[in-house]
């Protein structure tokens, strides 16, 4: 993908249905502390990173904690998303919270009604699945090339060449 908000990303579908889809880029960390971004919040060295071009005034975080945080919406087996930010406060303070039950970030990736199934057939997504430890645990930086290997070898040598080449 040309356009330099998706270029080289892997894009976590948080929600799919008839109003559109919403995602968060999970390979574009930012060098920024959740504290630098909502003051109040406590301390908890859990990473940051770029959602996506739409709302970037927006905080949103996946996680975890499942059904202990109300209001939470599954995305798949062990994952979910949003939930009551006051709780989760709560929760952060009581250490019920680890750094990697939680990933935060700022903005999110939007597309409009059957747009993302669009792009798709045309061939501008690649579709696989990922696992809660991926989302979570895994290097972001890493992530674009890792998580090609396993497709095909057509997508182990993209993965492996240089950005300049593959966009020149």
């Amino acid at each position: 993908m040309m356009d330099e908000n998706f270029r080289r990303t892997v894009i976590l579908i948080a929600e799919h249905d008839d109003e559109g889809t919403i995602g968060f880029v999970l390979t574009r960390p930012v060098d920024i502390e959740i504290q630098g971004l909502i003051s109040a919040f406590p301390k908890l060295k859990a990473r940051v990173g770029y959602g996506g071009p739409v709302g970037q005034d927006s905080v949103h975080y996946v996680h975890k904690l499942g059904d202990e945080l109300k209001e939470s919406l599954p995305i798949t087996d062990g994952l979910w998303w949003s939930g009551d930010f006051d709780q989760l406060i709560s929760m952060v303070d009581l250490g019920k919270v680890k750094t990697s039950d939680i990933l935060f970030f700022i903005g999110y990736s939007g597309w409009s009604p059957g747009q993302l199934d669009e792009e798709i057939k045309a061939g501008s997504w690649i579709v696989s699945s990922v696992t809660v430890k991926e989302v979570l645990n895994d290097d972001p930086k890493e992530m674009w090339k890792s998580s090609l290997k396993p497709i095909n070898s057509n997508f182990k040598v993209i993965s492996e060449m240089p950005d300049s080449d593959l966009y020149n």
